[in-house]
């Protein structure tokens, strides 16, 4: 009986380090870098690749935000958004603010 409580609590730890876990979840996150495209159409995505050297992949941009990541391409931005989960190894963020070097 004991054996089975302990296992239980063990898990139960491990469910709540894992949900208390920013990375994992949704979180507002800014982040800065240089802008890219990768891949190739169809498939072509935009990403940042911040001064820690991950990538971000961006999700939905709006078509304004398109139009201003085609301008700012290879340039430094910096966008705030919402961290989504991450996608293979890359870090994942829905852009709410676009912010181009000058």
């Amino acid at each position: 009986m004991r054996w089975v409580l302990g296992v239980t609590l063990l898990a139960l730890a491990a469910c709540v380090n894992s949900a208390s876990d920013p990375t994992r979840k949704s979180a507002d996150v800014s982040i800065s870098g240089n802008l890219t495209l990768k891949g190739s159409e169809p498939g072509a995505w935009w990403a940042v690749t911040d001064d820690q050297g991950r990538v971000w992949k961006i999700t939905s941009p709006t078509p304004d935000q398109i139009a201003t990541f085609q301008r700012a391409q290879n340039h430094r931005v910096s966008i705030e958004g919402r961290r989504q989960e991450k996608y293979l190894n890359f870090e994942q963020i829905r852009p709410s603010r676009v912010i181009t070097a000058r």
